[in-house]
């Protein structure tokens, strides 16, 4: 984005320079009339603008203001230079928000350093849970869920087949195509002996770790 208003830094702020800001302003009221006038619209000295001694000595004062007073006087001009302005110090607060804060003095980047710690201790379970629970192998049946959420097999079976979840095929609980490529189920082929001695076999699904949290998560909406 290109700078058409100088941003100054003023106590940890940043800041404009009100006489950048008014030649870009393009005001044809001198500026020691002007200025003053645009702080009686309700700006509080010291939390919206400062006054300081300045470097130019054409001039006896300067005064450094907020980007969010600078935008307020902006739009007190109702010209196009000022909607220019003012949407160029919306512009320059988001990029401001966007960009990671870079440490001024040895004690901010100690506290920077605190801060980041902090956040990743409070992450770790979250991390912990993804890596360990979440991805793992385990595999459980329904009834186990259904257990762990108070009720039957039966019942759980029921919910998620009414939600369009699973369906039953040739007596095997199967995922709706919505749901299958998401990590939720697996099945596995079992071999048995039927009452004749024939070897047969039956397909059973089992729910992984993720599929249940879905199951879960639903179930909680």
């Amino acid at each position: 984005m290109k700078e058409i208003i100088k941003i100054t830094e003023n106590n940890g702020k940043k800041a404009v320079n009100a006489r950048d800001l008014y030649n870009f302003l393009e005001v044809e009221t001198p500026f020691h009339k002007w200025m003053p006038r645009m702080l009686e619209y309700g700006f509080d000295e010291n939390i919206d603008w400062t006054k300081m001694s300045s470097e130019n000595q054409s001039f006896n004062i300067d005064y450094v203001l907020t980007l969010d007073c600078a935008k307020e006087i902006s739009m007190l001009q109702r010209t196009d230079r000022g909607k220019e302005a003012r949407k160029y110090f919306i512009e320059c607060e988001k990029q401001l928000k966007q960009s990671p804060a870079i440490p001024q003095s040895f004690a901010e980047a100690l506290q920077l350093a605190a801060d980041q710690a902090k956040q990743l201790e409070l992450q770790a379970p979250k991390v912990n849970y993804y890596d360990n629970v979440l991805q793992s192998e385990t595999l459980l049946t329904t009834n186990e869920i259904a257990k762990d959420l108070g009720m039957s097999a039966i019942t759980l079976n029921k919910k998620l087949h009414e939600a369009k979840i699973q369906y039953k095929q040739s007596g095997t609980w199967l995922l709706y195509s919505k749901h299958q490529d998401k990590g939720y189920a697996k099945t596995k082929t079992h071999t048995y002996q039927d009452k004749q001695g024939n070897t047969q076999t039956s397909i059973h699904t089992y729910w992984t770790e993720k599929g249940r949290e879905f199951i879960i998560n639903y179930l909680n909406k």
